[in-house]
């Protein structure tokens, strides 16, 4: 009783603000288990507009310039992802209760992350680090719901390719972000992205051509932008070394072979 007297003071706290936002968004994803496959669509459309609005709510006061627009992306589009997802599961709690569980708990930890980026484009802090690596697994993970569900409807090359760019282009541009923090996005940045995509474009045009399932293609999708997500990052911080470039070819390689084993060519 006490929080809401809070709440309608405007006495909450930030942390307190994150749960209560991750307590709704997962209210919500439980409650489309009740709905029919007819307003999927509009469900996560709500929960995206809801996320924004309630992202904007916790964060407000602080945000300024580019980051009313780059902070907000990363929980969208997860959010987004994770309720599209949501649908392909099973139809049964056992499967989805625990998915929302931990579709909360990825809401809380990501809405941290962009209070971290958020506080450390002012001062620094020594959390930066760990939130750029939940950065970079909540971009993989999103991009990973997002392409498999859009490589579930077997669209043309024609509407994935748009797709893809839509899907990852904005993702990478959060990511190498985060290694400047400005109030703006520079032409470094902006470069980075632009090749990233282009690079994730290209290889998707080709997979779309190959008879692999949805899951192998998106799996290569999220290969791809861990390879260029990581090397660019060693790339902003001046850490860039061989080994460190091998051992992100290693695993694309590595990844790209199993899948050419467990493709049915035939």
């Amino acid at each position: 009783m006490n929080l809401f007297k809070r709440v309608k003071s405007y006495e909450i706290t930030k942390r307190q603000k994150l749960i209560l936002m991750s307590f709704f968004l997962s209210m919500v994803l439980i409650a489309t288990q009740t709905v029919g496959e007819g307003v999927r669509y509009q469900v996560m459309m709500f929960l995206a507009v809801a996320t924004l609005l309630l992202a904007m709510f916790a964060l407000w006061g602080e945000l300024s310039g580019i980051k009313y627009f780059l902070l907000l992306l990363l929980p969208i589009y997860f959010v987004m992802g994770a309720s599209l997802f949501y649908f392909l599961l099973p139809v049964r709690w056992l499967t989805r209760l625990p998915f929302a569980l931990v579709f909360g708990v990825s809401v809380y930890l990501l809405m941290l992350t962009s209070n971290i980026f958020n506080v450390s484009s002012i001062r620094t802090i020594a959390l930066l680090r760990v939130a750029h690596a939940v950065g970079l697994l909540f971009s993989l993970v999103s991009t990973f719901f997002l392409t498999n569900v859009l490589f579930s409807l077997h669209l043309p090359v024609y509407f994935i390719v748009p797709a893809v760019v839509l899907i990852t282009g904005p993702l990478y541009l959060v990511g190498m972000w985060s290694y400047e923090l400005e109030d703006f996005v520079s032409r470094r940045v902006f470069s980075f992205a632009s090749v990233f995509t282009l690079v994730t474009v290209q290889i998707v045009a080709i997979i779309s051509f190959w008879p692999v399932v949805p899951i192998n293609a998106a799996l290569i999708i999220v290969t791809v932008m861990y390879v260029l997500l990581g090397l660019g990052q060693f790339v902003f911080q001046e850490k860039i070394k061989p080994r460190v470039v091998w051992e992100h070819l290693f695993v694309a390689i590595l990844v790209f072979v199993v899948i050419l084993i467990s493709t049915k060519w035939g």
